[in-house]
């Protein structure tokens, strides 16, 4: 099984040509895995190997959502197919896909801040 670093994933398959040099664009998308248990631990820990990505559980057994950043599309889909073929998973499936600047990701969104209390 090949395994995804942060660093792999934004730099799998070399920049972006949509992308300058000076802002390239990330891709950002969330993949929604079915899996047993034993599919679950070996997604958890797969995932885990990632620097950067993001696993969250949901409120239904057997489901995780991952979130993925990346230079490029390509290394999304690498990793989802590598998800994929991981005993127990039933099924990996890319819910959502965007793509922002390098730079806006950068910025804070004052409209979207929630104030302390």
């Amino acid at each position: 099984m090949r395994i995804f670093s942060r660093r792999s994933l934004l730099s799998f398959g070399g920049s972006d040509s949509s992308g300058s040099e000076t802002d390239p664009l990330v891709h950002i998308a969330s993949l929604l895995v079915h899996a047993t248990e034993a599919g679950c631990t070996a997604v958890r820990s797969t995932v885990t190997a990632i620097p950067g990505a993001e696993l969250h559980d949901v409120a239904q057994q057997g489901k995780l959502v991952i979130v993925l950043e990346s230079a490029d599309s390509g290394a999304i889909a690498g990793v989802a197919s590598e998800l994929q073929h991981l005993p127990g998973v039933l099924t990996v499936s890319i819910v959502a896909h965007l793509t922002e600047r390098a730079s806006a990701l950068d910025e804070i969104d004052e409209s979207t801040t929630v104030p302390a209390q």
